[in-house]
């Protein structure tokens, strides 16, 4: 494949990154496949060919043509699904290809490519059984995706001294965040100085502003032709479900796939700024390898009840784990986020919120449930 790769590694904010992403460089004439994880609905999700889902045949092809090469070889199963990806895309003639890593980095499947532009959003607390229980090894794994005299993106303001090293023995070219190029919001608009140019009176986008600000830097240190006036007219349409998503606002409804600390910071932050004359409640799920205590505190203040579920997964969190966890008062168990739901809708008024966020199990059940009414 002769496209141009982007690789987008970090704790948070991967996920709308590449959407930003895509969705500057689609409206710009680029041919682009996306490569992103985990999925809300349905697993063809996790590929996007110039912003279509592919049919599933497409994938059960792919699937076989893997499975008949492999040999002996066992492969994972993001591994597999990878693998399925990057076939895909080199059946198209695409000019760009955007992966989203799915975990760390270094031994991340997606780490197999070559990659021209480097990206790591933020550097948190997370997944700390496979990537190490503090942030500086957290941020020696997910600095694994730098390539020698190539360029990597830091979103990440707080920089572990061993993403240093891990440039320095690559020899990567980083651009840090308030040292090569930073953004700054005012109002109701913000701007984003680069060395490569300087952008005022931005529209504030949908998504975290942050993670805009990451993607288009990456853009303008990747040189591929963006056109201005495109650029600034694609902030403000990207939107991502499940991310800050408001399906409701009398009463407010907020459905979010935070599921570790620093996402739940970034929730907690965003509520604040909404002005709520009634109580906020919580539908939560979570998954029981998580450090569920540090997802819940940054809120534990602004939530009034929790109305908490089991997920229809094995990983999910049990009944047990979260009596442990949560608050002893204004907490209620539940066996489905159905249940959850239905019991908190029959006291909630119009000047409340409910904040469904936990995991993207969480939220994709509720929407499903939603869906069905």
């Amino acid at each position: 494949m002769n496209s141009f790769f982007f690789t987008i590694g970090g704790t948070n904010g991967k996920g709308t990154t590449c959407a930003m992403l895509e969705n500057v460089l689609l409206n710009s004439g680029y041919q682009v496949g996306l490569y992103t994880s985990p999925h809300l609905f349905h697993f063809v999700e996790r590929v996007r060919i110039n912003g279509a889902y592919l049919p599933e045949i497409e994938y059960v092809n792919a699937f076989l043509k893997i499975d008949s090469v492999k040999l002996n070889y066992s492969l994972s199963y993001f591994e597999f699904v990878t693998l399925a990806a990057l076939l895909l895309f080199k059946q198209y003639s695409l000019d760009v290809i955007i992966l989203e890593v799915g975990l760390g980095g270094r031994l991340d499947a997606t780490n197999i490519i070559e990659s021209n532009i480097s990206v790591i959003t933020n550097i948190g607390i997370d997944h700390t059984a496979i990537l190490g229980a503090n942030r500086f090894s957290i941020a020696s794994e997910k600095a694994g995706i730098f390539k020698k005299n190539k360029i990597s993106i830091i979103g990440e303001k707080n920089i572990p001294y061993s993403l240093y090293e891990i440039a320095k023995k690559t020899q990567t070219k980083l651009k840090i965040i308030n040292q090569d190029w930073y953004w700054e919001e005012y109002n109701n608009t913000w701007n984003l100085i680069h060395s490569k140019i300087e952008l005022y009176n931005l529209p504030i986008p949908q998504i975290p502003l942050a993670n805009t600000a990451i993607a288009l830097s990456a853009l303008f240190y990747s040189n591929l032709k963006i056109n201005k006036e495109i650029l600034i007219d694609s902030i403000s349409e990207v939107k991502l479900q499940g991310r800050f998503q408001v399906i409701s606002y009398a009463p407010y409804i907020i459905l979010d796939v935070a599921h570790n600390a620093h996402a739940a910071s970034y929730l907690s932050k965003k509520i604040n700024q909404i002005g709520i004359e009634g109580n906020i409640y919580a539908i939560f799920g979570a998954f029981k390898d998580k450090d569920i205590l540090s997802i819940i505190y940054p809120l534990k203040n602004q939530v009034h009840a929790w109305y908490t579920s089991t997920l229809p997964i094995d990983r999910s969190a049990s009944v047990k784990q979260l009596k442990n966890i949560l608050p002893v008062e204004n907490t209620f168990f539940f066996s489905s986020i159905y249940n959850a739901w239905n019991s908190l809708k029959k006291i909630i008024t119009r000047k409340d919120m409910v904040l469904v966020f936990g995991s993207f199990v969480t939220v994709s059940e509720f929407i499903s449930i939603k869906n069905k009414k």
